[in-house]
């Protein structure tokens, strides 16, 4: 008897679901159970890889700060709680895991309530419990990892900043977690993520940050990853190059901190490019520290200094120019035809409108003197006279014209110079202006008040034939992805048409400051370089007494110092301010002078 194929179709296809229908009662009823257990104790994580950020160098190629790996101890919520208990049980549940780590590993855990309300409340995400595990507290870790239910180990970047980088702590700033207003912010970033807080970090954070990477595994119950189904790695951010010179930045923290002095500033630029060299604040503080976390006592010792080591007083503080502002006075006198270059007038003692008297610091007066004269002697009654001459207007005029009061570069600079005026008084104090107000504005005392790099802009158009320039820090990035360099190419902003004999003739005055026989600062002839400057004493605290001693610091009238060279064809400018320093000649000038010798010194004019 023959059996026809459709027969046989019939009977192997009902073969195949006999045995179909076996195995799936197998599966459901006798091994169901058991891969119901299994399946619950696995879980499929997507872990997010934090990125590396950017390298920062000097201008020469010193590296100043990098990434370093570390261990990073966390809990997934959702995980290490069993969250279909009441929050009481939670609770308990937590703090056992917490004293377990911490029994196991030899750690102590910090803020410990804290993470465990965290616990409680979060279901997704990462806790942080622990940061920077040593080696033997991860071999601990990996020990005992089967008790730890949802804990565990991770590597993740962590900012490391070299010996050059301690000078350079309100340059670079530091890095941190995201606050609240960051998370809104950026809604890219993850709690976890380290950003930029202060200075160049904070800055280019968008170029210095990298991207995430991921990795999608299978985990047990026991945090251990069963499978690793696919990873992306993470992107490392773009390097960035600084126009800062470290060696030099260095030498004039050695320099600033042996004259003994307590608290001031100093900047360096290239009055040709306005490229930043160097940008100190002083007394500075420990980065470092600062990014890996300060114990309460270190934070308590920063804050109650008197000295304000956290403070950037370069780009932040706000102080009376004193002597320094007359080159301002100067060039707008000649360039709105108040004066010209070789006219005399008569600067005597003292010199007054109506029953009030304004004295020159040097009370035998000055003489029948020109505007270059004047500037090197830093004649007081001169520029009295000139001022009134001028005007208010004119002077906060040219003022302006110059970038004070202004931010040339916003992403640098961090805050405006007080340029007073009649409407500024009016608005602020409520009060009219006065002539005597013009005087005190016309030797750059009164309500005027400059930040120390705008020191800077007073002698860069000076030194450049009127040039004014935007600041910058930024000297190039090196891009990631297409393996090429992107330089900061120099940008003017305006340029001050000033006649070449105005201009010569303020030159030739800044000369007379360091060469002439009655100059202010004839210590800086001792230069290796032909220079030109102008010294600086912003009064703090009007004596009640003549002859009255001042003893405290914080009444010490403060000491300024500008420079530029070589004379003929500036390379560098320089800004020295000491706060409280007594004077410009006696503090800020030999400091200037010893920067000098160590840019001779360092072949930085070669």
């Amino acid at each position: 008897m023959r059996i026809s194929r459709f027969s046989l179709a019939i009977a192997f296809l009902a073969i195949l679901f006999s045995i179909l229908a076996v195995r799936l009662t197998y599966l459901q009823i006798i091994k169901g159970k058991e891969y119901k257990t299994l399946s619950e104790k696995n879980f499929f994580r997507l872990i997010t890889i934090n990125p590396p950020r950017g390298k920062i160098f000097d201008r020469n190629g010193i590296l100043l700060a990098y990434d370093v790996p570390y261990y990073e101890l966390y809990a997934v919520p959702y995980m290490a709680i069993d969250k279909k208990q009441s929050i009481d049980r939670q609770r308990k549940e937590a703090k056992k895991l917490l004293n377990s780590l911490e029994k196991y590993l030899k750690i102590k855990i910090k803020s410990k309530n804290q993470k465990i309300e965290r616990l409680i409340v979060r279901s997704g995400g990462k806790v942080v419990l622990k940061t920077k595990l040593t080696e033997d507290q991860l071999k601990k870790f990996y020990t005992y990892s089967h008790i730890f239910k949802g804990v565990f180990v991770e590597t993740v970047p962590r900012r490391k900043y070299t010996k050059y980088a301690k000078y350079l702590a309100h340059i670079l700033g530091y890095v941190g977690y995201p606050s609240k207003e960051d998370l809104q912010d950026n809604p890219k970033l993850r709690t976890d993520m380290l950003i930029g807080k202060m200075g160049v970090e904070k800055i280019y954070n968008d170029k210095l940050l990298g991207s995430y990477g991921f990795k999608a595994v299978i985990v047990d119950a026991a945090g251990r990853i069963r499978k690793v189904l696919w990873e992306k790695p993470p992107k490392e951010g773009n390097d960035i190059y600084l126009t800062i010179d470290a060696r030099l930045q260095r030498k004039v923290y050695e320099i600033f901190k042996n004259s003994r002095e307590k608290s001031g500033s100093v900047i360096i630029v290239n009055p040709k490019t306005y490229e930043i060299l160097t940008l100190l604040s002083f007394p500075t503080f420990d980065i470092q520290r600062f990014s890996d976390g300060l114990s309460k006592k270190e934070w308590k010792e920063l804050v109650q200094n008197k000295y304000k080591p956290l403070f950037n007083k370069a780009l932040k503080g706000i102080y009376p120019p004193g002597s320094i502002y007359k080159i301002v006075v100067s060039v707008s006198a000649l360039e709105e035809g108040v004066i010209t270059p070789y006219q005399k007038i008569y600067s005597g003692g003292v010199f007054s409108i109506g029953k009030w008297e304004y004295r020159n610091w040097n009370l035998a007066g000055c003489g029948n003197i020109n505007v270059m004269q004047a500037l090197e002697q830093s004649c007081d009654t001169f520029y009295y006279q000139v001022g009134l001459k001028l005007g208010v207007n004119k002077i906060v005029e040219w003022t302006y014209n110059f970038g004070i009061g202004e931010k040339l570069n916003p992403k640098i600079e961090t805050r405006k110079s007080r340029v007073p005026s009649p409407d500024w008084k009016k608005r602020v104090l409520g009060e009219p202006w006065f002539h005597g107000d013009t005087v005190n504005l016309s030797i750059g005392q009164g309500y005027l008040g400059i930040t120390p790099f705008d020191a800077t802009k007073i002698v860069v158009p000076i030194a450049n034939g009127g040039k004014v320039l935007k600041p910058q820090i930024l000297k190039a990035i090196y891009d990631k992805d297409t393996h090429k360099f992107i330089e900061t190419k120099p940008e003017v902003i305006r340029t001050l048409d000033i006649k070449k004999e105005n201009l010569r003739a303020v030159k030739k005055g800044m000369y007379l400051v360091v060469y002439g026989r009655r100059g202010t600062a004839k210590i800086l002839a001792e230069a290796p370089f032909k220079n030109a400057g102008k010294t600086g004493t912003a009064q703090v605290y009007r004596k009640p007494k003549k002859g009255e001693k001042i003893t405290k610091w914080e009444l010490q009238n403060h000491a300024w110092f500008v420079d530029m060279f070589p004379y003929k064809n500036p390379k560098f400018v320089i800004a020295t301010f000491v706060e409280h320093g007594k004077g410009g000649s006696k503090t800020a000038a030999p400091i200037t002078l010893n920067i000098i010798k160590a840019i001779k010194k360092l072949g930085l004019l070669s």
